[in-house]
């Protein structure tokens, strides 16, 4: 089972999906998340942070291993570890992704009426657009979609 949770960002401004495969990770690993806006507010610590496209992930190692060593899952525990893993990462390619799918959807929802192919085929061109787009701001899920 997965869940997923909504962040703020140090600054306020923006929100952040966050999903958590297999509910290993409780929602506490997350101490906090900086925005591209907020992100020079963040005492850079490799050991416990993970940047992407211009994001920070603050994650609370010590929760994250003590729940790892519970599901007796051993690995070299580390930020990218838990992000590209997918044990606390995005929801979805970027922080908004889960959001732009939805938008995209409405968007094009009048296609969908007159045609369920069409409805797809522009929902497909529209995403790898987007995915470019993401792979240009440096975001590692879209760098290696699985």
């Amino acid at each position: 089972m997965c869940f997923h949770q909504k962040v703020r960002c140090v600054c306020g401004k923006e929100e952040a999906y966050i999903f958590h495969k297999d509910n290993i990770l409780p929602e506490e690993v997350v101490i906090e998340v900086f925005c591209p806006e907020c992100s020079n507010r963040a005492e850079w610590n490799p050991e416990e942070m993970i940047r992407d496209g211009g994001w920070i992930i603050h994650y609370d190692m010590e929760i994250a291993e003590y729940f790892f060593k519970q599901k007796k899952i051993s690995y070299r525990l580390t930020p990218e570890f838990i992000f590209d893993k997918e044990y606390c990462s995005w929801y979805g390619l970027s922080p908004h992704d889960i959001e732009e799918n939805r938008r995209l959807s409405e968007e094009i929802a009048g296609i969908k009426h007159a045609s369920l192919r069409d409805y797809y085929e522009a929902f497909r061109k529209r995403r790898i657009e987007r995915v470019k787009e993401l792979q240009k701001q440096g975001f590692r899920k879209a760098m290696d979609p699985h």
